[in-house]
């Protein structure tokens, strides 16, 4: 099989589908409720970013949109490992990372399925591949379990077991103190 012109810009993404993990569409904070006499309730509207094109509301509510625990991804003949594995949007249920042919004759398989030429590594028979194309649009979540000093106070204050006597200050960073 040949190549095809637009196959340059593709990004494949290797990974698992998540069991537990589904996308539920709520509904907007600022919805108008209405009393027992069909009135207007009033309430605080919440600050709500428009979507006005819905292009991610989109994405996530698609029928085949899915959660995938990803370990790597090849762009380019390349393929490289995450640091961590982190879970993304996918579409679909995607296809088996290693070509069903190369697994029965123990070969390294084509160059559509892995998105490499030369192929030094097995997939877990578990493992499949989603194809993008590197302008799409995704969703990454970066999972962090632990107990909240460390998620939280050490990640973001930088606390480190020593006494805290208040906020950090940056000119541009993740905090501001106002002074």
């Amino acid at each position: 099989m040949g190549d095809r012109l637009v196959n340059f810009s593709t990004i494949l993404l290797f990974g698992r589908e998540m069991d537990d993990m589904v996308y539920s569409e709520a509904g907007s904070p600022n919805k108008v409720e209405l009393d027992e006499n069909k009135k207007p309730i009033e309430k605080t509207e919440k600050p709500e970013q428009a979507d006005t094109t819905s292009f991610i509301d989109g994405q996530l509510a698609a029928a085949n949109s899915r959660f995938a625990r990803i370990f790597g991804f090849s762009f380019e003949g390349h393929y490289y490992d995450l640091a961590r594995p982190q879970i993304f949007l996918v579409h679909g249920d995607g296809a088996p990372a290693e070509d069903a042919a190369a697994i029965q004759q123990r070969m390294r398989g084509g160059v559509d399925q892995g998105g490499m030429a030369t192929r030094n590594l097995k997939f877990a028979d578990d493992v499949q591949v989603w194809a993008y194309e590197k302008s799409d649009f995704s969703v990454r979540l970066d999972p962090e379990i632990g107990p909240l000093d460390q998620l939280l106070l050490e990640a973001e204050l930088g606390m480190d077991g020593g006494g805290y006597s208040g906020g950090k200050a940056y000119s541009g960073g993740k905090a501001y103190s106002g002074g």
